[in-house]
């Protein structure tokens, strides 16, 4: 799937999940996890039965899951949600599953009173694993399928590039704060040193290299921005984001500066973006980038051909 295919499809899918709520959610997630695993069973309620305490449960990996996606979302439903879910399926199927998910609608990320559910969850049984799986992780499934699974799912994909804005809607907050805060914070003196035999093994050119480095100084506003941020997953799913993204781009192409074009394209879509804007974007890529999130890692040993790095004085 090509580059401007995949953000058409996220673009897509943010849509349809703001549309469906309730049970037309849960249809549509059953929809995509049997298109994605073969042992995926998705539960439907049945009488007096009701589901048993799931959703879908994934025989294999012995995962269960739980949806919520209602059209008004409110903190002590949800929290109250997910404790009934939770209690329902460690009564009726506590033999069936390892891991709990909690599948959710909500493009903004988890409420602050779930990530506290889920915690406390994972305090009282500590032998199960809890996870949350919103638009970001339903994206990176869909991204799995065939073209043909994918438009079976979201409708038809357009047959010529069409034009994207930002592509990963996700970071759109975080660029509009870098792009903000960058202009009002100094530099501090001398560039930090660790990513750098990483850029050189990498093999970016020269240019490409002093373009990264000048981000440098302005890194630590993105931890700060995750510091901030009330859904403490949300920089893991984004980080898992730019793996997988940098995962495709790398199957097909072998050009590090290339590399990195096409990632700032997954951020930025197609459409033109200020030099501000797209400043930012590269501060967020070379936080990842010295996260060991994206790229090659230099293995143990491994010595730079030179001393400094251009532009790192």
């Amino acid at each position: 799937m090509e580059l401007w295919q995949r953000n058409f499809v996220r673009a897509a899918l943010r849509s349809r999940l703001n549309e469906l709520h309730g049970e037309e959610f849960e249809t549509f997630f059953h929809k995509l996890m049997e298109l994605r695993d073969p042992g995926f069973l998705g539960v439907r309620t049945y009488g007096d039965y009701g589901d048993l305490g799931a959703d879908g449960l994934t025989v294999n990996a012995r995962r269960l899951y739980a949806c919520y996606a209602p059209q008004s979302v409110r903190q002590t439903s949800v929290k109250s949600k997910f404790r009934r879910d939770l209690s329902g399926a460690l009564e009726k199927r506590s033999d069936e599953f390892d891991t709990f998910v909690f599948v959710h609608n909500d493009l903004r990320g988890i409420l602050p009173a779930v990530t506290s559910a889920i915690s406390h969850a994972k305090a009282d049984h500590p032998q199960l694993r809890f996870e949350a799986m919103g638009a970001n992780r339903l994206f990176r499934e869909i991204r799995r399928l065939d073209l043909d699974d994918i438009e079976e799912l979201l409708g038809p994909l357009p047959v010529r590039e069409v034009v994207t804005g930002v592509g990963m809607e996700d970071v759109a907050p975080l660029l509009d704060h870098l792009a903000q805060s960058r202009t009002r914070t100094a530099p501090p003196d001398g560039i930090p040193i660790p990513p750098q035999d990483k850029l050189e093994y990498n093999g970016f050119s020269a240019d490409y290299r002093q373009l990264l480095v000048r981000q440098l100084p302005y890194v630590p506003l993105v931890e700060a921005y995750y510091q901030q941020r009330t859904d403490p997953s949300e920089r893991d799913e984004t980080a898992g984001a730019f793996r997988d993204e940098y995962s495709a781009v790398r199957d097909g192409c072998s050009d590090p500066d290339d590399m990195l074009d096409q990632l700032l394209q997954y951020i930025l879509g197609n459409k033109s973006a200020s030099l501000r804007v797209q400043s930012a974007a590269l501060t967020v890529l070379m936080y990842f980038f010295g996260e060991c999130e994206i790229f090659r890692i230099p293995p143990s040993g491994w010595q730079t051909e030179r001393v400094g790095m251009e532009g790192a004085g």
